[in-house]
């Protein structure tokens, strides 16, 4: 399994190494503002109620997803439910997908099943060694001379070979891979329950958003094509019944 881990990390550095780097800026369009947040610029788009649109960060490599952080303010008297269904984008007048968190989730899970497939195989493999661990070749040659009478020495020299099996050392390599394997599939399900646990907290969910309160949440959208210097991604939010439109520039870094 180390192995394996081993790798996929040289996979992803090579990967990466290939990846372009994308910038997004966001462009004002009439009658929007804009803001910074956490060193990132945000449109604002005021109607009757307001939506605010930022990339989550300035730049990000042409192998991730876009993400964006939609928040909305309900300026009306009532609860407005909100969800990505409500979000839509593009880009070259294609449309790109919207993720919803259940979506995430359920990508999360088959990640967790494939890798615990790998886990399992991986394992599998140490297993069937561990079983060979007992058995032990052994070779050697020797020399002999004995007495044959008549005053006479008779000497010889030969080979020999064979194989012993020692229990002992079968089970501690046997008990050693059944460790690691139940350490491999602890730290899978450790890292899908953590990556689980920050979508949760971040990810935009269905909401009512009660009046005069804010609400949002990170938005992931489909990874767009490699732009030959620059293309635009639009985005729409339909918020009380209203439609906020914004731009941003994605330009190819390197």
């Amino acid at each position: 399994m180390k192995m394996l881990t081993l790798a996929l990390c040289a996979a992803c550095l090579l990967l990466s190494g290939c990846a372009s780097i994308l910038r997004v800026q966001p462009v004002v369009g009439p009658d929007q503002t804009t803001m910074f947040k956490d060193g990132t610029e945000a449109i604002i788009s005021g109607k009757r109620s307001i939506v605010a649109v930022r990339p989550s960060a300035n730049t990000y490599t042409s192998r991730q997803r876009p993400t964006f952080i939609v928040s909305v303010f309900n300026r009306a008297d009532k609860p407005i439910v909100f969800s990505t269904e409500d979000i839509s984008a593009s880009v070259a007048g294609s449309p790109l997908k919207v993720f919803t968190y259940d979506e995430l989730v359920a990508e999360i899970e088959k990640q967790r099943k494939m890798a615990a497939i790998a886990a399992a195989l991986a394992g599998a493999s140490q297993a069937m060694n561990a079983a060979q661990a007992g058995t032990q070749y052994h070779y050697g040659s020797y020399n002999t001379s004995y007495y044959g009478g008549s005053g006479n020495y008779v000497s010889g020299y030969g080979t020999y070979s064979g194989y012993t099996y020692n229990p002992a050392a079968a089970a501690q390599a046997q008990a050693a891979a059944n460790a690691q394997m139940t350490e491999n599939l602890s730290n899978i399900n450790a890292s899908a329950n953590v990556a689980l646990s920050d979508l949760g907290r971040t990810i935009l969910k269905k909401e009512s958003v009660l009046p005069h309160a804010w609400y949002g949440g990170l938005v992931e959208v489909q990874q767009t094509p490699v732009p030959d210097s620059s293309n635009i991604i639009y985005l729409k939010v339909i918020f009380d019944d209203e439609e906020h439109n914004f731009e941003f520039t994605q330009t190819k870094v390197n």
